[in-house]
């Protein structure tokens, strides 16, 4: 019976030490980015711009960097923040310099910048897109500074999109006003994700996948001092934003998969507006496969909401 005791007491140790190595593991990919750099530049696409640097709005004050775009004097004030997904940068990776020069021909200026702990900015711990609007606010105040800009455009992809959508809920009276954000595949819940790819990616079952939940919360709350529930709860909390936004999302999307974004919008605004495209090349390439279309929901919006 003793030993029996000792043997059941070796497999719960050993149990309990799995299911938290494995959250733990779990809980570093979530809040690691991958840093990558620009492999072109908007000269490249007969583009004008400037190198720019400023600080995030923040205690720590994280130094950032970006290409500032005009379009011509710009004496309506007027800019689109670019924001980038999760291990991409200012560029946005292949083809996305191209819809920058669309978006400056119709009229826009631009700022693109590298996110924290991304690209050249400065390190700093990944915040899932709820901790990173304090790069927005930096950019923000950065325009109404240097740039005389008095009025914002977010446009943001994947958790760019989360967020400028976050940025949009918390808006602090910098100068500027953020007057419209279009999110292209804003995603709800990081935990449904990760769980998610553990299961599609590894040999361990989707209930048990589901099972590593409170341990992926509590590591990221131990090593990270943040709750991931956090994401959900941000979205959640978007019909905050005084103005309608537009979501969009693809139904071929497997990372991030459509119920995502349908369930952002859900919370939002009820003049908002939501468009799915029926099928994108991969993730965060509805722009890619769909430009036309895109360009034109794009302009729609913006125009009608500066």
């Amino acid at each position: 019976m003793k030993k029996l005791i000792i043997l059941s007491s070796f497999i719960i140790i050993f149990l309990i030490i799995i299911y938290f190595g494995l959250s733990l593991y779990i809980t570093d990919l979530a809040y690691d980015a991958k840093r990558n750099f620009p492999e072109e530049n908007p000269s490249d696409y007969s583009l004008i711009y400037e190198d720019v640097s400023f600080k995030s709005y923040s205690k720590d004050e994280i130094e950032l960097k970006g290409w500032w775009i005009p379009y011509g004097s710009n004496e309506k004030g007027e800019a689109i923040i670019w924001i980038h997904g999760l291990d991409a940068e200012r560029s946005g990776g292949e083809g996305k310099l191209e819809m920058m020069k669309e978006i400056n021909e119709m009229g826009y200026s631009l700022l693109t910048f590298d996110l924290r702990g991304h690209g050249e900015s400065g390190t700093a711990p990944l915040g899932l897109g709820v901790r990173e609007k304090e790069d927005i606010y930096g950019a923000m105040k950065f325009l109404n500074d240097e740039k005389n800009i008095s009025k914002v455009g977010l446009w943001g992809i994947s958790y760019g999109a989360v967020v400028a959508i976050d940025a949009g809920i918390n808006e602090p009276d910098l100068g500027p006003d953020i007057v419209g954000i279009m999110a292209d595949t804003p995603y709800f819940s990081v935990l449904e994700l990760l769980t998610k790819e553990v299961s599609d990616r590894t040999p361990i079952p989707k209930f048990i996948a589901e099972l590593l939940k409170f341990g992926i919360i509590q590591s990221g709350k131990m090593l990270h001092g943040m709750d991931i529930n956090d994401v959900p709860e941000s979205m959640a909390n978007n019909d905050k934003i005084n103005f309608p936004i537009l979501i969009t999302s693809c139904k071929t999307d497997e990372r991030v998969p459509e119920s995502h974004p349908s369930r952002v919008y859900s919370f939002s605004k009820e003049s908002s507006e939501y468009y799915i495209f029926d099928e994108c090349e991969d993730h965060g390439e509805a722009y890619e496969t769909n430009k036309s279309k895109y360009m034109t929901l794009f302009k729609e919006y913006f125009s009608s909401r500066f």
